[in-house]
């Protein structure tokens, strides 16, 4: 069965509201259960990662050249982040902040994006998001949202993952989708992982 690509606006799919599962063999993914007894380390994630599959109760899909960046936080940055804003978010453990991400990825030539800080909960996949807010924005507790997120690798070529807050699933390669058939081992790998669809 061929599947065609379609358009979505990737940089508002961790803000919109859907309730949204992988549906791993008909049965629904916690967030909990998404990296249970895997392990991840924060390089595996690091580049940028295009869109090439998403999935919610209410709507499936694919995606088009909409892209996700990873890089390292070093210590500099931790220190002047905690320097500027300790006091705005609470229960932050500054060590364990080790990777930032910025939608979409600087490749776009966007001159609107979301960035998003990383704290390494575990070492399964667990983060805790810290989204950033506009420069212009007052700071207060308010403004510093944060929500538990997993990663994972699959299949050792693509990333998983799932916004445990709005409840997306999200499918990642190193290559941007090119708007023809998905190539039959990504069909495979979509039918395992969201069965619905078919």
């Amino acid at each position: 069965m061929s599947r065609a690509l379609h358009v979505i606006i990737f940089a508002s799919l961790l803000c919109v509201s859907a309730v949204a599962s992988s549906k791993p063999h008909g049965n629904k993914t916690t967030c909990q259960e998404y990296t249970k007894g895997l392990t991840f380390n924060d390089t595996q994630a690091i580049g940028t990662w295009h869109l090439l599959h998403y999935s919610t109760e209410k709507s499936n899909g694919s995606g088009d050249p909409h892209c996700v960046e990873f890089t390292p936080v070093g210590e500099q940055e931790r220190k002047e982040l905690a320097e500027r804003i300790d006091k705005y978010v609470e229960n932050m453990k500054w060590e364990s902040l080790t990777l930032k991400m910025q939608i979409p990825c600087s490749g776009m030539g966007s001159n609107r994006t979301r960035d998003y800080y990383l704290e390494r909960l575990e070492g399964d996949g667990s983060y805790r998001t810290l989204q950033m807010p506009s420069p212009a924005a007052k700071l207060d507790l308010a403004e510093f949202h944060r929500y538990p997120m997993r990663l994972k690798i699959i299949e050792g070529h693509y990333l998983g993952m799932m916004d445990c807050h709005e409840k997306f699933v999200f499918l990642l390669g190193k290559q941007p989708p090119n708007g023809s058939e998905l190539d039959d081992r990504l069909k495979k790998m979509i039918e395992i992982y969201w069965p619905d669809e078919n």
